[in-house]
């Protein structure tokens, strides 16, 4: 745990976590190694909206066919291929802005940042009405995983 003892490494790490396996991991990570709430929350905030325009360019720019874009839309389209034939993923389409906000909110393998980026896309909502819906769904996912977080460990302490 020498890695643990700099207040930098646990940034450093949650980054790594956060851009490798996802905002719940980093959140739970965050968590677990009680790093300051005003530490990680924004820090959290600010990786998912990073990651929204990148998305963004990529989806946009995907016809020039450049192998790791077409790698990437090849990517997207096999994602939606598979969340098209889950029933919780129509649902939340049904549902229009508040579907999307669930969608990139929800701490569920497939779902996030990239799948709501994704989706956004292919729903042609406009780069700040997706950008608001996506943030919005991060800010309600984080609260979700900190919820998660913080009675799995209550229920862990009753032990």
């Amino acid at each position: 745990m020498d890695l643990m003892t700099s207040h930098g490494n646990s940034v450093l790490l949650f980054t790594l976590i956060h851009f490798i396996l996802g905002r719940s991991f980093s959140v739970l990570f965050a968590i677990l190694n009680q790093m300051s709430v005003f530490l990680y929350f924004p820090l959290a905030l600010a990786y998912d909206y990073v990651q929204i325009p990148v998305y963004g360019i990529i989806l946009k720019h995907s016809s020039k066919r450049f192998f790791p874009v077409r790698w990437l839309q090849n990517e997207a389209d096999r994602i939606l291929t598979y969340m098209s034939e889950k029933p919780l993923f129509k649902k939340l389409l049904a549902l229009g802005n508040v579907g999307l906000i669930l969608l990139s909110a929800l701490p569920i393998r497939g779902f996030g940042i990239l799948s709501g980026s994704v989706v956004s896309f292919f729903l042609k909502k406009g780069k700040l009405e997706g950008t608001i819906l996506l943030m919005v769904g991060s800010l309600l996912g984080i609260f979700i995983i900190m919820g998660i977080a913080q009675g799995a460990i209550k229920v862990f302490n009753l032990f």
